[in-house]
């Protein structure tokens, strides 16, 4: 035990000495950087926050930066997950490959390192330098005077922000809350408009922290909150003096003013209520004193405050709580009453840093003002632009990369655009180009009064189009501005523009057409697609034709939003199917496969067949007609691969190939005679089982969209009224529940019942950042997006995804992939253990019981190739392993409702039956592209297995289509499709060599999918079912560095975990601390340990 101890000790001494050591980062950069930054794994380099990272200084005549950083060494770099640089305050400017590709993660020092390329040119405002408060390193901006002296003495402005997204919360364009910045606050340009005027301006300091450090005291909604006094305590008595020192600030309190909005308006209030002496003037925007609502009041009264000249602002907003202004106005009689200065604004607009900024002239004029009495209190007048009308020529603005623009003057058109596609309304017209280009940047726009552009703005900043990605294809940009001011814009792919799914061509002045055909419902509707990817972005217009129209004519112009229709034919629309299969549709090489269709109806059309094997040019083939009705067409010993039976309609001189399709796949190996593994539907009574309508993808306000109406409480009522009966709220890590704490969520909202709603609640949490606030991939994190269900967890706690899977399965809760296409591409090849493949995907579902399933459609159908995704992932997990498909809104906005929806059978509405829904796959789930609410997508009346005859009959509003695989396109595709193996009702698993089989169901108004049922060989029926094991103990990361984190379940409390090495020594032995237990390796050497936790073991690999 000695010696253990002993070399324990050595190892920490060694460890010790090691992280004494400095490294001195060098790194050339490309011409114009102005700034740069070290983002990367230890916390001496951010912890991968871009917000946050090391400044570096640059070299004097040199086009490079350098930087020496304490306490760690060239080991501890090479050990950790490495760094990144970055030359701007967000990962939107992190380095890039000369051809603009992704840059691994830097393990080895370089001298110097070298960046080829920034993803995007970072333009700064003012300087950066990195200040140490409490023990943290910050990196503070400074705006000093245009003409600022160091002989001279300043004022100074703090101001604290959160770099909070308030719109467009998942997105990596949206650079959230920057206070100098013209897309944010525009503090600066204010500055600058007020030196213009010959007014006097301060230093601008500019700190960012975040929610511990600006709440004074704990709430238990929020974890980790309560730490103000520490930040605050090294602000004032460190960091302010040295600083006020630094830049010749005076000393007095007159010449500090200190501003906050939201949780740093708190913080600043605090600061002021806690240091009266030091601070001079208060700014405070939309403050959230709801956070420390009593202790705060209780502190202002209690400690016997001695009133000040301290002179306060206090600005809210149109769009604020009635909990934030029923504050606000508290503070504002309390302030007065005692004798302060108070000035107050409410402005029209949002709750946001852009709104704020509107304010920031007259908030700093008034606050300056030494004519303010004590004991008054002002209500100042916002400076509002105003608007012109439709009458008035805009000229175009745009910025490639960057908010500062520059002059286009392109003008607008007068004319008139149709809201609705039908009705004209007055309109200054407009539509910009955006060209292919392989670059990667933000384009940003306003338009301008006059064509010189020094005129009148049509908005208050620049707008961002919102392109992450480089452009593939010509980019359409419109904008219409009305008669009241008010302004429609859109940006869309031209090339991506459909009617009813069918591409549209492009004509001349942005007019699109299309032919289409109609089947029964004759609704015409034309989408746009995504600047980005072209992915489906929903529907623009609308119509619909006559009752017996077959086809139309449809033009669309995208400039006036005009829709106008033609209808050119007339009659039945399709032919009535019965069925069109092969039997047995997988088979081993040589055994007979039989294609048989019945035809009830063909409605004038004329019907043919054609055949092909391993996507080779297909054949014609004479089917044999039997007595019923039915058509045959018989291999009788076909070799390996796939084939593919057509059938092809033509009627009036239009042929429609491949208007129905099936396949055979003809594969090696002995045979097998298939039974049923796994039915999720075996014992469903579909006489009286309920079938609750859901939705567990859902987000409100609380994910901070910039839907202002989109609260909790509006969600919930909107959902309801549809005929919703579940619904899970799956804010981005909030959990919105319970619904009776809404107005505790968001003041001013009143809270729900569901009981009285008749719905049930589901805990829910759409957990998207990493516990370095890690959004993107492109941050060096790991996280994709995963719903929890039944947990409360608030999300950020793991680096890893496997330790949050983990996690949810200690606790007893549930996930969900979200949007797996979102990081999986179909045209990449992935290794089985590469992240985000389909075989990493399998091995995640054999290893976490609580993984139930994947999104396969998400926001309607925005990424269709996740289908292939599940059917791939199902070729390696199925039998033994089932996972769920569902469908998802993912709602952020009115239009995304209603689109997606799944059913839940179950005995009764409670947590407990949809837990066990969730478990065994009892669902069936839709998608209906135009959201009626009415759930008109095919609804399944009955699932039932023949066992004697080996059939499955599905009884359904729709044509049954059944999938099992994958294959490929053609012979030289490396894209996939999923593979149907019949069509209708009734499938024959007689000989079907297959491990599983899947129902894919259509009508007019949407799409319905089936669980997977698996089959398996008789002789084997005992293989166990891995869905529902019981893992007792999980270890995480694996292999491990620094830490592992251990999971248990099931096992009593403060049982105690035990590491042993390979030979059987115990090096570590401590109480676990719940479900989740982090223990610290790094004194363990390289190799194998076991962990035992009671009866359970582990194993895990130190690197």
């Amino acid at each position: 035990m000695k010696k253990i101890l002993f070399s324990l000790f050595i190892g920490w001494v060694c460890t010790t000495t090691i992280a004494l050591a400095d490294v001195t980062f060098r790194v050339n950069v490309p011409e114009g950087t102005q700034h740069c930054y070290i983002v990367g794994a230890l916390p001496e380099l951010s912890s991968w926050a871009a917000g946050a990272g090391v400044a570096m200084t640059k070299v004097e005549g040199k086009n490079q930066f350098v930087v020496t950083i304490a306490g760690i060494s060239n080991s501890d770099v090479s050990a950790s997950d490495g760094y990144k640089y970055v030359c701007g305050p967000d990962w939107k400017y992190v380095e890039v490959t000369a051809s603009d590709g992704e840059m691994a993660n830097r393990k080895t020092v370089g001298n110097p390192d070298v960046v080829a390329k920034w993803r995007n040119i970072y333009t700064a405002i003012g300087m950066v330098e990195n200040w140490t408060i409490a023990g943290k390193n910050y990196p503070i901006q400074i705006l000093l005077p245009t003409n600022y002296d160091q002989t001279q003495q300043y004022n100074v402005t703090y101001m604290f922000g959160r770099h909070q997204r308030y719109r467009d919360a998942g997105s990596d364009t949206e650079m959230g809350d920057r206070i100098l910045y013209p897309d944010s606050w525009a503090v600066a340009d204010s500055i600058t408009a007020m030196e213009k005027r010959g007014e006097e301006v301060d230093i601008i300091a500019v700190i960012y922290a975040q929610l511990p450090e600006f709440t004074p005291w704990a709430n238990d909604e929020y974890m980790g909150t309560g730490n103000a006094d520490a930040f605050l305590s090294a602000f004032v008595n460190d960091f302010k003096p040295a600083f006020e020192q630094k830049y010749a600030i005076q000393s007095n309190k007159d010449a500090c003013t200190i501003m906050g909005a939201d949780v740093a308006g708190l913080f600043a209030f605090y600061a002021t209520m806690k240091y009266p002496d030091l601070f001079g003037k208060c700014a405070m925007f939309s403050p959230a004193f709801w956070y420390n609502k009593y202790e705060m009041r209780g502190f202002i009264e209690n400690e016997k405050l001695i009133p000040t000249d301290t002179r306060y602002a206090f600005v809210t907003t149109s769009a604020d709580t009635q909990w934030t202004t029923d504050e606000v106005n508290y503070y504002v009689n309390w302030l007065t009453n005692k004798g302060y200065a108070v000035s107050t604004i409410n402005q029209i607009g949002a709750h946001d840093d852009r709104t704020w900024g509107k304010t920031f002239p007259s908030v700093f004029t008034a606050l300056h003002n030494s004519t303010q009495k004590q004991g008054a209190l002002y209500n100042l007048i916002p400076h509002l632009i105003q608007q012109s009308s439709a009458e008035h020529t805009w000229y175009f603005m745009k910025g490639e990369g960057t908010t500062t623009l520059t002059c286009d003057a392109t003008p607008t058109q007068k004319g008139y655009f149709y809201k609705d596609g039908k009705t004209a309304t007055p309109a200054q017209l407009l539509i910009k180009e955006i060209p292919v280009d392989s670059k990667k940047y933000s384009y940003y726009w306003n338009l301008n009064s006059s064509s010189n552009c020094d005129g009148d703005l049509l908005m208050t900043s620049p707008k961002d189009i919102g392109f992450k990605n480089s452009r593939a294809t010509t980019s359409w940009q419109r904008v219409a501005v009305f008669e009241d001011g008010t302004y429609e814009q859109s940006a869309a792919s031209s090339q991506h523009f459909k009617v009813n799914g069918i591409p549209m061509t492009i004509g001349n002045n942005y007019e699109l057409t299309a032919t289409i055909t109609l089947t029964d419902d004759k609704t015409i509707s034309v989408h746009y697609g995504s600047v980005n990817s072209g992915s489906d972005m929903g529907e623009l217009v609308s119509t619909t034709v006559s009752d017996n129209c077959l086809k139309a004519q449809v033009t669309y112009s995208y400039l006036t939003n005009q829709l106008s229709v033609t209808e050119v034919d007339f009659g039945n629309s399709d032919i009535e199917l019965d069925y069109f299969n092969v039997e047995p549709a997988v088979v081993r090489v040589g055994a007979p496969i039989k294609m048989s269709v019945k035809i009830n109806n063909y409605n004038g059309y004329n019907v043919t067949f054609r055949m092909n094997h391993n996507n080779q040019p297909s054949e014609p083939i004479t089917l044999t007609t039997t007595n019923n009705g039915e058509a045959i067409y018989t291999i009788p010993s076909p070799t390996s691969g796939i084939y593919g039976f057509y059938l092809d309609i033509e009627r009036n001189g239009t042929t429609t190939k491949a208007h129905r399709a099936v396949y055979a796949k003809v594969i090696d190996g002995e045979t097998i005679t298939p039974v049923i593994q796994s039915n999720p539907y075996e014992n469903i009574d579909w006489a009286t089982i309920h079938q609750y309508k859901s939705n567990l993808h859902t987000h409100t306000t609380q994910s901070n969209d910039p839907i202002d109406e989109f609260t909790t409480a509006y969600v919930v009522d909107k959902y309801c009224a549809a005929g919703y009966q579940i619904l899970a709220l799956s804010d981005h890590d909030y959990c919105s529940y319970p619904w009776s704490l809404f107005p505790q969520f968001m003041p001013g909202i009143s809270a729900r019942n569901p009981e009285a709603l008749g719905m049930l609640a589901v805990p829910s949490n759409e957990l998207s950042k990493d516990n370095t606030n890690s959004w993107s991939e492109r941050t060096g994190g790991q996280f994709n997006h995963h719903n929890d269900f039944f947990t409360g967890r608030q999300g950020q706690e793991f680096a890893s995804l496997q330790e949050s899977y983990a996690y949810t399965y200690a606790l007893g809760g549930m996930q969900i992939i979200n949007h797996p296409g979102q990081y999986w591409s179909i045209d990449n090849t992935y290794s089985e253990t590469q992240k985000d493949g389909p075989g990493w995907h399998a091995n995640n579902f054999r290893n976490f019981p609580s993984l139930v399933g994947l999104e396969v459609y998400n926001q309607g159908n925005r990424r269709p190739n996740d289908r292939i995704l599940w059917d791939q992932i199902l070729e390696r997990t199925m039998p033994q392993r089932p996972v769920f498909g569902y469908s998802g809104d993912d709602t952020h906005n009115n239009e995304q409702l209603f689109r997606n929806y799944n059913f839940m059978l179950m005995e009764d509405l409670t947590t407990e039956e949809l837990k066990e829904a969730m478990r065994n796959g009892q669902t069936y789930f839709c998608y209906e592209p135009k959201g009626s609410g009415e759930a008109k997508a095919p609804r399944i009346t009955s699932i039932e297995v023949d066992q004697t005859n080996q059939t499955i009959t599905i009884e359904a509003n729709g044509l049954v289509h059944w999938i099992y695989g994958t294959d490929k396109t053609s012979t030289a595709a490396s894209s996939t499709r999923s593979s149907v193996v019949g069509i209708g009702k009734t499938f024959s698993y007689k000989g079907f060599q297959g491990t599983y089989v899947r129902a894919f169901i259509t009508n007019n108004y949407g799409e319905t999918c089936t669980q997977p049922i698996s089959f398996i060989d008789q002789n084997a029926a005992g293989l166990e079912n891995t869905q529902h094991q019981q893992i007792k103990l999980l270890v995480y990361p694996n292999p491990a560095t620094d830490y592992i984190s251990v999971f248990t379940k099931q096992i009593a409390p403060h049982e105690w975990i035990q590491v042993y090495d390979v030979s059987g020594r115990q090096l570590i032995s401590q109480p676990s601390n719940g479900v989740h237990t982090t223990l610290s390796i790094d004194a363990l050497s390289q190799g194998l340990y076991l962990v035992k936790v009671g009866q359970y073991t582990a194993t895990f690999i130190k690197e």
